[in-house]
């Protein structure tokens, strides 16, 4: 008989996660749901200790581990995945969602309105390594992070202790995409959409390729929400905002940016049993400001 009582359908009791830029924002409030919710042990990868450790004490079933790590060195992520793999024979999920925005390029929302001149100061004057760097963190990285935990993303489906093989609940790759990757205005930069649009399908690609093994592969598109890495821009820097978190309606019909609820309540639905079922899939989360904005999805 089907159950479809919410406690087990969403539940993510004795699974294990990994988690990169979990020191904060969108990874940070991930791992709390996960942690809140029963998880068994969640990961959170970073550069940054103090960020790591701070959200790991915040826990409130303690079930979050600091992993110190630069997911942009595969040194780093081997020696990551081999003190994670000393604590656990396997994971259920892993999120790659640290990033980078790098060089703002941004131009008038009205073309026509600086004169190219202006415009080409502007952007060649941006710094090359950072745009490079900005590929590498968001899209070269992503990747080899996927390879570094591919068995134990695969002893997922086998190992007797996992809730996947209990549960039917295929290991997963989730990544954190934008819908900055869809839209074709470049706010905020060319490369940093570029780069979304291009880890957004690596996973397509992973979902494909790596299907016959059992392993999943999802990519959550969030818009806008203000996070570390975010604030100063969209804050700071405007973009229409009344107070914090407010929006006009024509810049989104939601009137507002994303809360943690948003992201945790998808995330979860997406590693639980109610979203078993998907692979291959962009999960837009963005209040619908892709739908009033030149973009292809």
């Amino acid at each position: 008989m089907a159950n479809f009582s919410s406690t087990d359908l969403f539940s993510v009791k004795g699974m294990v996660f990994v988690i990169t830029g979990g020191g904060s924002g969108l990874g940070e409030w991930m791992a709390q749901a996960f942690d809140a919710n029963g998880a068994s042990k969640v990961f959170i990868l970073g550069r940054r200790k103090e960020s790591l450790e701070r959200v790991a004490a915040s826990a409130i079933n303690k079930s979050i581990i600091p992993i110190q790590c630069d997911i942009t060195s595969k040194t780093s992520l081997a020696s990551a995945a081999a003190e994670i793999g000393s604590q656990t024979p396997f994971i259920n999920t892993l999120i790659a969602n640290a990033g980078l925005i790098g060089p703002i390029t941004a131009l008038p929302s009205v073309a026509g309105t600086e004169s190219l001149d202006e415009i080409y100061t502007q952007l060649w004057a941006t710094s090359q390594p950072d745009s490079v760097a900005v590929l590498d963190t968001n899209v070269a990285s992503v990747y080899y992070l996927f390879l570094a935990f591919l068995r134990p993303l695969a002893a997922g489906n086998t190992h007797a202790d996992s809730r996947g093989t209990q549960h039917h609940i295929q290991s997963q790759f989730l990544t954190i995409g934008s819908m900055g990757g869809l839209v074709r205005h470049a706010d905020p930069g060319h490369i940093y959409l570029s780069s979304k649009a291009a880890v957004m399908h690596l996973t397509k690609c992973l979902s494909t390729d790596f299907a016959p093994y059992g392993i999943r592969a999802n990519s959550i598109a969030p818009g806008l929400f203000i996070t570390e890495m975010t604030g100063s821009f969209f804050v700071d820097g405007g973009k229409g905002m009344a107070t914090k978190g407010a929006l006009p309606k024509e810049v989104n019909p939601a009137m507002r940016s994303g809360s943690p609820e948003d992201i945790a309540g998808t995330a979860l639905w997406l590693v639980s049993r109610a979203g078993a079922y998907v692979n291959g899939c962009i999960v837009l989360l963005d209040g619908g400001a892709t739908s009033i904005t030149p973009a292809t999805y």
